[in-house]
């Protein structure tokens, strides 16, 4: 083992790199608190430019991560004319599928490249904005929390879609129409509804759940001009991609698919557009299969260059953190103070603790269970 290779799976240096995660985030997040006091009721347009530019200044450390620490790369397919005059260039709706841990961090590596990073955003579970930092800038940045229940979360997702009408700059609408991570027992339990609904079943992907996407169909038409289609793969025979894995500094390679759809051309009545969702799904099954098969997705390869963007920001906040903290510590160990050093060790494991808490989000292990709504419990 190399020393570079020692160092990139060493704990303290993970512990190192979670303590500027965590405080930077703080940081932001007292920002972003401040603006949603002090500014936003004066001016919606220059809180959502505070809290995008404060999340953005967050998350490039976990793009920095991907591109930088673990040297991974991203491949992007799409057509000639979809590529030169739309991507990055105006806000979408996301329809991707959840298949990996990190499908997520590479999605937000190619926002980053195309600069809508700090203004994207997605449905999600309702809980996740109770996770420290993460968490929080969730919801400062206006993502879309779900309770699972379809009358409560339709008010939400119209009442939202509503409001991101004025919305200063492109973003992107980030939707998991499966609803919960791809695992074996989950697409059986799926396929076993495709089939008691008398709908194609599926191969790579879990039976889509259509009403989100009818929401977004109706409450966006006036000013989002697209969906994109996008499938992530990873090579075949290549290590499951984790952020565990990504954090010691192995290099992932994602191949990231994108097909844009006009908004005009998704239908607005129900059954309509869950047909369409249906026939988008299995049209991506396609596309799954055909990677699977030739180790490259069906379009041209559109390069997109990692920007130094993300190291310098994570040199910025390891500079204004790491310094300060090492002269802490120096000195702290100078002082001999038993009790003090005692405080030191208890926050290292509430660093670590923590950590831990925020990577079970993205483990799959964790994932909701399929078809699980609190519609279905009151039926049982």
């Amino acid at each position: 083992m190399g020393l570079v290779s020692a160092v990139k799976k060493s704990v303290v240096v993970h512990m190192l790199i979670a303590y500027i995660f965590l405080a930077s985030g703080i940081i932001c997040n007292i920002f972003q608190a401040a603006g949603y006091l002090l500014l936003r009721p004066y001016s919606l347009t220059a809180y959502r430019k505070l809290a995008a530019f404060f999340t953005n200044m967050h998350w490039s450390q976990l793009v920095f991560l991907n591109e930088w620490w673990a040297g991974s790369e991203v491949t992007v397919y799409s057509s000639d004319e979809q590529w030169q005059e739309h991507f990055g260039k105006e806000t979408a709706v996301i329809v991707m599928n959840h298949h990996y841990e990190v499908d997520f961090l590479h999605g937000w590596t190619l926002c980053e490249r195309l600069q809508v990073l700090g203004t994207s955003r997605a449905l999600i579970k309702e809980s996740v904005k109770y996770l420290p930092v993460v968490g929080w800038s969730m919801f400062f940045i206006e993502f879309l929390f779900l309770k699972r229940d379809y009358e409560e979360d339709k008010r939400t997702i119209v009442k939202q879609l509503k409001e991101l009408r004025n919305y200063p700059d492109y973003f992107w609408l980030l939707l998991f129409c499966e609803g919960t991570r791809f695992t074996a027992e989950k697409h059986q339990k799926s396929m076993e509804v495709a089939r008691n609904k008398g709908v194609p079943e599926l191969k790579h992907h879990l039976l889509p759940r259509t009403r989100g996407f009818l929401l977004c169909a109706q409450g966006i038409r006036e000013y989002i001009p697209a969906f994109y289609d996008v499938e992530i793969h990873f090579p075949n025979g290549s290590p499951e991609p984790t952020l565990m894995g990504l954090l010691k500094g192995e290099a992932q390679h994602a191949h990231i698919y994108v097909r844009r759809i006009p908004t005009e051309e998704v239908p607005e009545e129900e059954s309509a557009c869950a047909e369409y969702c249906h026939e988008l799904y299995r049209i991506k099954d396609k596309n799954f299969e055909y990677f699977e098969q030739n180790g490259v997705f069906p379009d041209k390869v559109r390069e997109i260059p990692r920007r130094p963007y993300t190291l310098l920001i994570f040199t910025f906040w390891s500079v204004l953190l790491v310094v300060p903290l090492m002269k802490y510590l120096v000195g702290l160990v100078l002082s001999g103070s038993t009790f003090m050093i005692a405080g030191v060790v208890l926050g290292g494991v509430l660093v670590s603790l923590l950590l831990q808490k925020m990577m079970e989000v993205t483990q799959i292990s964790k994932g909701s269970s399929y078809g699980h709504t609190k519609d279905n419990n009151k039926k049982k």
